[in-house]
């Protein structure tokens, strides 16, 4: 049984975005320099409420500038996020075609992320042989 992640403000989801993004932990101000608009208080709430429900966690204290700062990592991938979003929508949208969403996912993109589909099929096919 797949775990269903909390579901989160357009706030958090910013904030994490400006954590994935950069691929290393940051400070609320350090995520407040990296997102656009961001206000020190969204982000120290968000960060709040994120840190709760299970999104980030502390990686370390640091300095930032000469006062001492948690410096926060996501604990939930960019990638996890979005199966969660997509097995949401597959649940909750009558008629929802995971044939015409992977149809619409290639439309517009390089023939990398078909490459990336036959490999994930190809495994996914290979562990059920076992």
């Amino acid at each position: 049984m797949k775990i269903t992640l909390p579901k989160i403000s357009g706030r958090e989801k910013d904030v994490l975005a400006v954590l994935w993004r950069t691929g290393t932990s940051l400070t609320a101000s350090g995520i407040t320099e990296n997102g656009d608009g961001l206000n020190i208080n969204t982000v120290q709430s968000a960060l709040r409420s994120l840190m709760k429900k299970g999104f980030i966690e502390v990686a370390e204290i640091v300095y930032s500038g000469t006062v001492l700062s948690r410096s926060y990592k996501p604990i939930v991938s960019a990638e996890q996020y979005a199966a969660d979003q997509l097995r949401a929508m597959r649940t909750n949208t009558l008629n929802f075609s995971t044939l015409s969403f992977v149809e619409h996912l290639v439309q517009d993109s390089d023939s990398s992320i078909l490459d990336e589909l036959e490999k994930v099929i190809r495994q996914k096919k290979e562990q059920e042989d076992k």
